[in-house]
């Protein structure tokens, strides 16, 4: 058996943690924003979100028992009497209908006594071999599933020097039971609250000069009442009645056993009893809260930047791990004099065609205030003149564009009597069309 083999053995039960971790992952976030509004949420329902990791039931803890003894038949038993008694125990100790504190463990045995007098290979490996069958599950030295443990060439119980807490670990921060997140470690102590973005609309000189700007957001906080322990004050938990403080449960996925976090306590081992529950979060811990944050806005900022503010986002909905970051997004209202392309301004200046002509000074604006611009004679139109390091400072670095001045030149639409006989006299000098005919052409 080969590692990619394995590997698939595998995906049916990471799929399906996966999946059940994204579901308790929303259900505890409505239940923040229920418990902001007043509506409080069931313990139960959050308490699933708190889960300690996924993990395989540790073989070497379960009891070595005969699984012929279990299901109460002898060797020579046929496979329809194997399974007559398998249903018959299987529906007297189902955890569902049996409450017993024993009932699950019990459960659990038959289950596994079944799954290998069920299969003629396996039920022929444990009466050759008992309980150093590799896939027996009964608390031998084998490891779940068919795996031989011991052997050379094996690492942890498993062949070839595979070991499945490689694959459960990039996904829960663990793997089989006694690893680093077993019960008593929690891969959500380190969780970081999720980010928020916001945008936020600015004037153009804001951005072209820098500000500072406040914003407001609805972020989850911990509960300033109980300090985020969702317990009242002078009040503690209780051990949890379901898994009686381990906070874990065993379940089966693909024909392996895991021991996954109990889902009535949420793997801590103990509840919040309903007298001692904190009437502002409803033992949650966690609110939401409305707050000013201040937003630094750098000179230079452009269209659609977005400025972080570390810390300002979510805490985080499990454990005291660091806040999330607040992202503002800038929208930047488009200037009514300027144009802008990186760190250049754009200006249009009207001059006058005679100015163009003949060269003289304009006055124009700038985002430092009025300057004077000098006109060369002969100017046309769409000409530029760029007034350099008077653009916009650049965010990395500390020079700055130039402002670019496009000359627009405007002509009259009615001319004086005066103006127009200059102009006409110009025009006869320049263009044979305009010169007056002589006294001697008219006779």
């Amino acid at each position: 058996m080969n590692i990619n083999h394995i590997t698939r053995l595998f995906q049916p039960a990471v799929k399906a943690v996966l999946s059940w971790q994204s579901k308790q992952a929303m259900v505890a976030k409505v239940a923040i924003k229920r418990s902001s509004i007043g509506i409080a949420p069931s313990l139960y329902t959050y308490r699933q979100h708190q889960q300690r990791g996924f993990h395989a039931s540790p073989i070497a803890q379960q009891p070595k028992e005969d699984p012929y003894k279990i299901l109460g038949v002898s060797k020579s038993s046929s496979s329809s009497d194997i399974k007559k008694a398998y249903y018959k125990l299987a529906k007297q100790y189902h955890p569902d209908t049996n409450k017993d504190k024993d009932a699950r463990e019990k459960f659990v045995h038959i289950q596994e006594a079944y799954e290998i007098l069920s299969d003629e290979q396996k039920r022929n490996q444990y009466d050759q071999f008992g309980h150093g069958f590799d896939g027996s599950g009964m608390g031998g030295s084998g490891s779940p599933g068919g795996f031989y443990s011991g052997g050379s060439g094996s690492s942890n119980g498993f062949p070839g020097g595979f070991d499945p807490n490689d694959i459960f670990s990039q996904f829960f921060g663990g793997g089989f039971a006694g690893s680093a997140a077993g019960p008593g470690g929690d891969p959500f102590r380190t969780m970081s609250g999720e980010d928020i973005q916001i945008p936020l609309t600015i004037d153009f000189m804001d951005a072209v000069k820098g500000a500072k700007k406040y914003v407001t957001v609805n972020s989850v906080a911990s509960c300033h009442t109980c300090h985020g322990s969702g317990i009242k004050k002078d009040k503690k938990k209780v051990q949890c009645s379901i898994c009686h403080g381990s906070g874990i449960q065993i379940v089966q996925m693909g024909g392996f056993h895991m021991q996954t976090s109990c889902q009535a306590c949420g793997g801590a081992g103990s509840t919040i009893p309903h007298d001692a529950k904190c009437n502002t979060c409803d033992s949650v811990g966690k609110v939401r809260e409305r707050k000013q944050v201040e937003v630094n806005i750098s000179p230079g900022m452009d269209n659609n930047s977005r400025i972080r503010v570390p810390g300002a986002g979510d805490a985080p909905i499990k454990g005291q791990g660091p806040n999330g970051d607040l992202f503002v997004s800038l929208h930047i209202q488009p200037s009514k004099i300027f144009r802008r392309q990186d760190a250049d301004i754009f200006y249009d200046a009207k001059i006058p065609f005679h100015k163009a002509i003949l060269g003289g000074k304009i006055r124009i604006p700038t985002i430092d205030g009025d300057v004077d611009v000098k006109i060369p004679s002969g100017s046309q139109p769409d000409d530029n003149i760029a007034l350099r390091g008077r653009g916009i400072q650049r965010l990395r670095g500390s020079s700055r564009g130039d402002q670019i001045v496009q000359l627009k030149v405007e002509l009259p639409r009615t001319l004086r009597e005066k103006q127009r006989e200059i102009i006409e006299k110009y025009a006869s000098l320049v263009d044979e069309e305009y010169a007056k005919p002589s006294s001697n052409e008219d006779k």
